[in-house]
């Protein structure tokens, strides 16, 4: 009778000890939250806010046009899926609310306007015909936006999940030093030199970092890149080069660079790459890409380009 006592009392014991291990991997993955962002800056801003307790992944394939994306009855229905989606703002996607209003009725999906509350440059005229809003979408490209952008991610996550509030802005913090330093880089770095002009061989997505810096901004195409500029322009964008002695042509990470390539045999400047930091392709992301290297990148051949000390 003794014995069966304490065999009855191991046995509860051991069921108390199981009960209390922490959750198999599934159901920890459970737990997190599950987060979609619009493009790649919201993905890598959202995984360093969110960190091992959200489960984050892109909406759009990498190197998708976000400005013309054909948005499919899986992408609202995955989204619907999700605690929290985020996107840009309806200057950049434009479609978003076609999610929001479908998932609204549905699901306790919370759809967050990451650029809420950002600064917007207005669009020039011949700019505003080609496009359904008046003003530029590339936010993230000054780093001020990219940090409200930031608060309002992790705002977003606290709402969801509050038990958390304090990792989440621990890591917001921490990341928003990061994009001040690379701001206080530029700022440093892009003094004293030879030429403020960025010939840019791609469409109109620099105008932020542009303005940031005190850069004199040219683009061959608009905003979205959906028409090639006419031979008029080409011709002006020649002369222009000549003219000021431009010593390289900026090209895009996802646009085919036969246009720079062009002005480059005509004009004998050289070729450097930009990334306007949402083009991003699959090598990218697999290589461990981050928005902060893009910039650093993007930095370096600015510096390039522009004969910087």
């Amino acid at each position: 009778m003794y014995f069966k006592k304490i065999s009855m009392l191991i046995l509860l014991l051991l069921s108390f000890l199981l009960s209390c291990q922490p959750a198999k991997e599934s159901g920890r993955e459970e737990q997190k939250l599950k987060v979609i962002a619009t493009i790649f800056p919201l993905y890598d801003f959202a995984r360093n806010i969110g960190g091992d307790k959200i489960k984050v992944s892109m909406l759009l394939p990498p190197g998708t046009d976000a400005h013309h994306y054909e948005l499919k009855p899986e992408n609202i229905i995955k989204v619907s899926k999700s605690d929290i989606f985020l996107f840009t703002n309806f200057e950049m996607e434009q479609w978003a609310y076609k999610i929001i209003n479908a998932a609204d009725k549905n699901t306790n999906m919370l759809a967050i306007e990451t650029g809420n509350g950002a600064v917007l440059l207005p669009l020039n005229k011949e700019e505003q015909e080609n496009r359904v809003s008046n003003f530029d979408p590339h936010i993230w490209l000054d780093m001020d936006n990219a940090q409200k952008m930031v608060d309002n991610i992790a705002t977003a996550f606290i709402k969801k999940d509050s038990r958390n509030s304090d990792y989440y802005l621990k890591n917001a913090h921490d990341y928003k030093l990061k994009l001040m330093t690379l701001d206080q880089r530029y700022r440093a770095e892009l003094t004293g030199c030879k030429t403020k002009t960025v010939l840019h061989a791609g469409h109109w997505a620099f105008a932020y970092l542009a303005k940031k810096y005190n850069l004199n901004y040219i683009a061959a195409y608009n905003v979205s890149a959906d028409a090639e500029p006419s031979p008029q322009k080409m011709v002006a964008l020649i002369k222009q080069v000549k003219k000021e002695r431009v010593p390289c042509i900026y090209y895009e990470n996802m646009i085919n660079p036969r246009l720079a390539q062009m002005i480059a045999k005509e004009t004998g400047a050289g070729l450097l790459k930009l990334n306007n930091g949402h083009d991003i392709s699959k090598a990218d992301i697999k290589n461990g890409e981050s928005f902060i290297s893009l910039m650093e990148r993007n930095l370096t051949n600015l510096k390039k380009g522009m004969r910087c000390p």
